[in-house]
């Protein structure tokens, strides 16, 4: 008689799967949770492999010099804060304003676009984050008003919630302590519903509920929004765990890591916008901010020249070589990249160019926006500090060492020799092995994970150059072309008050004259 097989032992089983790496991240798949899919670790692993590349998070590419963002940001110089408070908050403040005046970007072949932007900015504990961005709003808000724009209740429960959109629909939605907030969405089932109605906004799909005591379902026909999240980068993993970051709601964000400035800090400044001289200079960025608002088409249709869709299309191509090996989960690469289209009117209208057509002056900005919200991204995964993060970067670190030596096949022994007695107890053969393989299926880049080359210019520079060998030229005249697009702003607008139309309607801009708006630049034709 045959002996029966004895099965191996569930303990044993289940202590292998344990030990598997990342076995204790989990995903939330609808009402159920599961484990991270092959895919999911590969890209996971190599997230965590990539070096940090601190000049990533420079906002200086972001800032037009000469234009209002610039002038904005100066306003910021006698304090600590970082520029990418302020900076983003601008942009989320012109974001807002031209949703709700009904601005579109007009993209061939799809439906008009809103240019939403959901953003989520994170900063050291004690950055001053709120100060700096209530500073904004003041500045940029009308006389006896709190808000440049119309904006959504805050602290509500789901029941709350649909009702404060329907009644707000197309506002402003700023949270403070945003990780907070999401952890509440996570783990209380009186906010819980808010995580799939905001998954429906994001794609302007109809949103019901009804009530118990209601008879008829309350509609929010085409929900939709601005996002600007606030939180303390240091308690964000503790709110929002790595299985939630790499879940639906938290991939339709950008993200902003905000640095601390380099070139002061906390006790060289114990308080900020002191004197008159402060005052006079926030009249007058308050003064350029209207003129904005008050220039033709600021708040109607944005068309974009022949050439700036081929232009961005190849910008899209481009990011394959650094952001295509699943750095980062093509959810958030597809996302930040489509963002770009929202970024074009709010940059093009913070330049004072809203009269024209959108170029690939406006459009390469947008691009490096884009570019910088997808390495705050991939900054804000690795910074999940869990054991095997650790693990991974030892065996990415070796790995790199042998292969600079000559090694063209390396094992999980070869790299096992090179650690010291108390590495191999924590990192054995077994989990080297699945390391290796992890990264192999992602086929990462030379370079990528190691030195960077220092002629690795971001992709968007790369572009632009071959698109005009004017390009240097007319970057060494941002400064004065940028200034005189605000000078011809501003002066229309007092035109218009001297005139009687301080609305800024398009009625006052028939009256003045056309120079006003904007200079006009020699249009960069693509390459053929």
């Amino acid at each position: 008689m045959a002996q029966k097989t004895t099965p191996a032992p569930a303990r044993k089983r289940n202590k292998k799967a344990k030990d598997e790496i990342f076995a204790d991240v989990r995903v939330n798949d609808g009402k159920k949770s599961r484990p991270l899919t092959p895919q999911e670790k590969s890209d996971l692993a190599a997230m965590l492999a990539v070096k940090e590349r601190p000049e990533a998070l420079d906002v200086t590419p972001l800032i037009p010099r000469g234009s209002f963002i610039e002038r904005l940001l100066k306003h910021f110089r006698d304090t600590d804060t970082s520029y990418a408070l302020p900076l983003f908050k601008l942009i989320m403040v012109a974001s807002s304003w031209l949703t709700q005046n009904g601005a579109v970007v007009e993209i061939p072949g799809l439906a008009p676009r809103r240019p939403i932007l959901w953003t989520i900015a994170l900063a050291a504990s004690g950055s001053s984050k709120t100060l700096a961005t209530d500073r904004v709003a003041e500045t940029l808000a009308g006389e006896g008003a709190k808000e440049p724009v119309r904006m959504f209740p805050t602290g509500c429960t789901d029941a709350e919630w649909i009702v404060s959109l329907k009644n707000n629909n197309g506002s402003y939605w700023f949270q403070d302590e945003v990780g907070q907030f999401f952890n509440q969405i996570r783990t209380q089932s009186n906010y819980a519903r808010i995580k799939p109605w905001m998954l429906d906004a994001y794609s302007q799909k109809t949103i019901a509920n009804r009530l118990k005591s209601e008879k008829e379902k309350m509609v929010v026909e085409d929900p939709h929004f601005t996002f600007f999240g606030l939180t303390v980068r240091e308690t964000w993993k503790m709110n929002v765990d790595l299985a939630s970051m790499l879940d639906g709601l938290c991939q339709r964000f950008n993200y902003v890591v905000a640095e601390p400035r380099k070139d002061t800090d906390m006790f060289e400044h114990l308080l900020f916008f002191k004197g008159e001289k402060s005052a006079r200079e926030q009249e007058k960025l308050r003064e350029v901010w209207f003129a904005l608002c008050a220039q033709a088409n600021g708040c109607g249709t944005y068309t974009l020249y022949d050439e700036v869709l081929p232009y961005l299309e190849a910008w899209w191509r481009g990011l394959r070589t650094a952001w295509g090996m699943s750095q980062l989960p093509g959810s958030f690469i597809r996302r930040i990249g489509y963002s770009v289209f929202s970024y074009l009117p709010v940059i093009h209208f913070l330049l004072g160019r809203s009269r024209h057509p959108i170029d690939v002056e406006t459009a390469e900005i947008a691009t490096k926006y884009a570019e910088f919200h997808m390495e705050s991204a991939l900054v804000m995964i690795r910074e999940y500090d869990n054991p095997w993060s650790g693990q991974i970067r030892t065996v990415v670190a070796h790995r790199d060492r042998l292969m600079a030596a000559g090694a063209t096949s390396i094992s999980a022994r070869d790299i096992s020799r090179k650690l010291s007695a108390k590495a191999r107890a924590e990192l054995n053969s077994a989990r080297i092995r699945e390391i290796l393989e992890l990264l192999e299926q992602v086929e990462m880049p030379a370079g990528l994970a190691g030195a960077q080359n220092p002629q690795d210019a971001r992709v968007s520079d790369q572009l632009f150059a071959r698109h005009s060998s004017r390009k240097e030229r007319l970057k060494q005249q941002e400064k004065t072309r940028n200034q005189k697009r605000l000078e011809r702003v501003l002066k229309a607008y007092r035109n218009q008050a001297s005139l009687g139309f301080g609305d800024g309607s398009n009625e006052a801009h028939e009256k003045a004259d056309d120079t006003f708006n904007v200079i006009e630049l020699p249009r960069v034709l693509e390459s053929r």
